[in-house]
């Protein structure tokens, strides 16, 4: 399984310097502004900061909430994405609008009541996803951008007390994340 998991990263990490063309460093996937920050509105609910370092390469945070009745869940999930296609659409006023993936590492504090057994359990989980994620840049409101993400590769170990003994138990399970964001683009140092 890590075998598996280190090939696929290395391969995406070497399709995206294949296929993707570096276009200088001025930041020219979008429209000015190296620092995007924004809601994310999904599955973890909450922030989504990026800066990005050239038009190949952007560090990725999103930090929020996530949960189901009574499991909640605080997430904060930093990564690398490498564009690996840049379409220039002429629909949206002729914007670079990248497509990126890449390697996100993650963890979260959960804490879940268990109506039988009663009372609040906490635990945690670290996690390791590879979203893909779409930016749509528009020409006529330069400052805004919107995005379409989603991990459908992902893995957690988590850790949970057990609920007779109270005992931290280990489980492997699939993890993924998925959501929408809009961003501010911070106008950046000329």
């Amino acid at each position: 399984m890590k075998k598996l998991l280190f090939i696929s990263m290395f391969a995406l990490l070497a399709s995206s310097f294949t296929f993707a063309a570096a276009k200088g460093t001025g930041g020219g996937n979008g429209n000015g502004g190296k620092d995007k920050i924004g809601g994310y509105i999904g599955s973890p609910f909450g922030l989504s900061y990026s800066h990005e370092f050239n038009d190949l390469v952007e560090f990725d945070l999103v930090a929020g909430y996530s949960g189901l009745f009574s499991w909640n869940h605080i997430d904060i999930q930093l990564g690398a994405l490498f564009t690996v296609w840049d379409p220039v659409l002429s629909g949206l006023g002729n914007q670079h609008c990248p497509l990126s993936l890449g390697p996100v590492i993650g963890g979260s504090f959960d804490f879940y009541t268990v109506p039988y057994y009663g009372g609040t359990y906490k635990g945690g989980s670290i996690y390791v996803l590879l979203p893909v994620r779409w930016e749509l840049n528009f020409g006529n409101i330069p400052d805004f951008n919107i995005f379409l993400d989603w991990a459908p590769v992902g893995v957690s170990i988590n850790f949970h007390p057990d609920y007779y003994d109270g005992r931290i138990h280990t489980s492997v399970w699939y993890a993924t994340r998925f959501g929408i964001g809009l961003r501010y683009r911070i106008p950046g140092k000329k």
